[in-house]
């Protein structure tokens, strides 16, 4: 205890210099100061009146003034201070001294001067000077009495607090032997401290001494420990709570509480109680594993087990916090529902653990954009929600999501691969796109979603159009799930022909919804639809089924023959049995399988390439014919292209559009037919609306073309009566 004993005395004899130098300091320094304005002040105040008396004079007398001298020494006399040493002078512009009234003044000396003036012209200048001596000779004196009270100070504040200090060090050393026998006797930890008052006040605490138990939680060696700074061994566990602890101990009642000591890596239940007075004494229980798994079930309710961000749970109630906090100030919040683009298809390309690990890189990436007080939840899958408190304009926001999408676009590293993929976000603003956090969030799901539908990689502002187009969006996919049922659905055809002679020689099939209250429905309405819910593998099958129905009753009423295209989607194909119920339709319809034709998109069979190979070789097993829709569009690789058992092309519409005037279409048209006929596979165009089109296509060795510029899309009947009329 001698080397805290020193140690206070040092720190004491520091703040009592301090207090007793500011007063050896402060005091003759605010004399000096306050005296030194007063006498500015006044001399200004002077000069500035007689300056403005001897303007008078120069008014008068512009001319002669100068020559005045008993009326200018006059005025210079008028001194409403009585008999204070002065001297005055007025010197005009050339540096002579006009008029003067002079007392003898003792160095040093100040001064202070005013312009005097002859129709705005500066003629001389007024000049009051005073001795600053006596306001130094006062000065000087009150430093030596100063110092003498600064002295006096100094032996004070150092004296008193050491008197204290050292009286609570005798109370503790006499309550030692009285408690000896509890703390050593008791199997919780137990420590004993001595309750001190610090130079400001302020209370202290010191360990005296601890039983074996306190020593082994501690993992702490007590011998060294006794006589050291309680603050040192419990670190912030006890002094925190210092206040409660001074508390309960003028009641004599007890105080208990939890705290975490990092230093071992533990939790800690400790209770305190009073055994006499000026001391304390610690009860420690070892409450790690307890605590462990009361945070291993909190970290399960609040926060996300994959990424650590908090989960929907703990997003709804900072939300809620966000929300009245900005109603009652009147201020806005940010909502921002974040998904990651193509995520479905690089985890099912490379697989779960690389997916996971590309969610936490997200989350990591994506928080270290935010600010300390904005909250990034996972609410599972690649769905991300971001709360933006706050926000002062809708700018703001916008601001935050470019810089998220810029930081999400760079290439994510995952050890032994790197990828590169976008995410897409929907913002809603409080209160303007809703009221409570429910609705907050279906606005900003629903801006994601029109984000995406804009082509993914950027952000999308809530506005009502969209609530209205979700609200439509929902009943048309009631309407959806019912239509198949009801056999609202009906095929048309679209004939192709060839590009030499123009004779029809295929049809697509077109599918079409013949909606009871909405009328027609375009396919663009309805099919993404049933891709995002899943009934795009029940309306693909239907179709397939009545498209090769209709095939073999048009064979066996002595049609000619006819190809035939059917479109199938990248969620049918996927499917583990499309093969199979192919294969199951062609049977059962009796259709021949020569003349039908699958159309699938580059996207559709790039996903899965291996397993897509060995669908398509089945496929041509049946002697189904095989047809690339939109080629152009998407990333095929020419590997596996090569390597695809693929009959026909089909060139993208929008590159037909433009063909004849914009050289970069005419150029990939161009490139895409030559490399087909490089793979022998026949080529169609669609979209092909204008002879111009069809003469450029021609002129490149085109196969076959589809388009308004021939035919639009016929019901069968119209198809039927065009085949037998050729």
């Amino acid at each position: 205890m001698k080397g805290d004993a020193r140690s206070i005395v040092r720190v004491t004899s520091i703040i009592a210099g301090i207090f007793a130098a500011f007063v050896a300091i402060v005091i003759p320094l605010g004399h000096f100061t306050i005296s030194y304005q007063f006498l500015m002040g006044s001399l200004d105040a002077q000069a500035d009146l007689s300056s403005r008396n001897i303007n008078s004079i120069v008014h008068d007398s512009p001319n002669m003034w100068q020559f005045e001298q008993i009326r200018l020494i006059e005025m210079l006399e008028r001194r409403p201070l009585g008999n204070i040493p002065e001297q005055r002078r007025i010197i005009d512009t050339s540096g002579t001294i006009v008029a003067e009234s002079a007392d003898r003044l003792t160095p040093p000396v100040v001064a202070k001067s005013h312009n005097i003036y002859d129709a705005g012209r500066v003629v001389a200048r007024v000049e009051i000077c005073r001795s600053l001596y006596p306001i130094l000779s006062q000065t000087v004196m009150l430093a030596f009495a100063s110092i003498a009270l600064s002295i006096i100070v100094f032996i004070a504040l150092r004296t008193i607090p050491l008197r204290a200090v050292r009286k609570a060090y005798a109370s503790m050393e006499e309550s030692e032997a009285r408690y000896r026998s509890l703390y050593e006797s008791m199997n919780e930890g137990v420590a004993l401290h001595r309750i001190a008052t610090g130079p400001g006040g302020e209370a202290t605490f010191t360990v005296i001494d601890m039983n074996a138990a306190a020593e082994l939680i501690l993992n702490i060696d007590r011998n060294s420990t006794v006589g050291s700074d309680g603050a040192k061994v419990f670190g912030a566990a006890i002094k925190d709570h210092l206040p409660d602890i001074l508390s309960a101990a003028k009641s004599s009642g007890t105080i208990s509480f939890e705290y975490p000591m990092e230093s071992i890596s533990r939790v800690l239940s400790i209770a305190i109680f009073f055994p006499s007075p000026g001391a304390f004494a610690t009860l420690i229980e070892d409450v790690t594993d307890k605590k462990r798994s009361e945070e291993q079930i909190k970290r399960l309710a609040y926060y996300d087990i994959l990424t650590g961000l908090p989960n929907r749970q703990l997003l709804q109630d900072r939300l809620d916090q966000a929300l009245a906090r900005a109603t009652r100030e009147g201020g806005k919040v940010a909502l921002m529902f974040i998904d990651l683009d193509r995520f479905k298809f690089i985890n099912d390309t490379l697989g779960h653990a690389y997916g996971d690990l590309l969610l936490v890189q997200v989350s990591l990436r994506l928080r270290d954009c935010l600010r300390s007080s904005d909250t990034i939840a996972r609410l599972g899958g690649d769905e991300f929600v971001i709360l933006l408190s706050y926000m002062g304009e809708e700018l703001n926001a916008a601001h935050v999501a470019q810089h998220l999408l810029e930081q999400a676009a760079l290439p994510f590293d995952l050890g032994t691969r790197q990828v590169s993929t976008s995410i897409s976000i929907g913002i809603a603003i409080f209160p303007t796109d809703g009221l409570d956090g429910q609705a907050l969030l279906s606005s900003a799901d629903m801006a994601m979603y029109a984000a995406k539908e804009r082509g993914r990689n950027m952000y999308n502002f809530f506005s009502q159009e969209m609530n209205v187009k979700a609200h439509e969006r929902m009943e048309l996919e009631t309407s959806l799930r019912a239509a198949l049922e009801r056999d609202e659905f009906f095929v048309e055809f679209q004939p192709i022909v060839t590009a030499r002679t123009c004779k029809v020689v295929a049809a697509e099939a077109l599918v079409r919804w013949n909606h009871p209250e909405q009328g027609r429905i375009m396919p663009d309405s309805f099919i993404p639809l049933a891709e995002e819910t899943n009934l795009i593998v029940t309306l693909g099958d239907w179709v397939l089924r009545t498209v090769c129905r209709k095939m073999k009753q048009w064979a066996d009423s002595g049609v000619p023959p006819l190809r035939v295209s059917v479109n199938v989607s990248g969620m049918q194909f996927r499917q583990a049995n499309f093969v199979d119920d192919v294969a199951k339709i062609i049977g059962e319809t009796g259709v021949d399988p020569r003349l039908l034709e699958l159309e699938l998109t580059e996207t559709s069979l790039m996903e899965h390439a291996d397993a897509t190979v060995k669908s398509l070789f089945r496929l041509k097993e049946l002697e189904v014919g095989i047809a690339l829709d939109d080629f152009g569009s998407g990333y095929s690789s020419l590997t596996y292209l090569k390597n695809f058992p693929i009959d026909r092309v089909k060139i993208d519409r929008s590159f037909i559009k433009d063909v004849c005037e914009t050289p970069d279409d005419k150029a990939i048209v161009e490139a895409i037919i030559a490399l087909a006929m490089s793979l022998n596979l026949y080529i169609i165009a669609e979209g092909v609306e204008t002879p111009e089109q069809v003469a450029f296509l021609q002129a490149r060795n085109c196969d076959e073309i589809q388009g308004f510029h021939f035919y639009r899309p016929l019901s069968e009947e119209k198809l039927l009566e065009l085949l037998k009329s050729l």
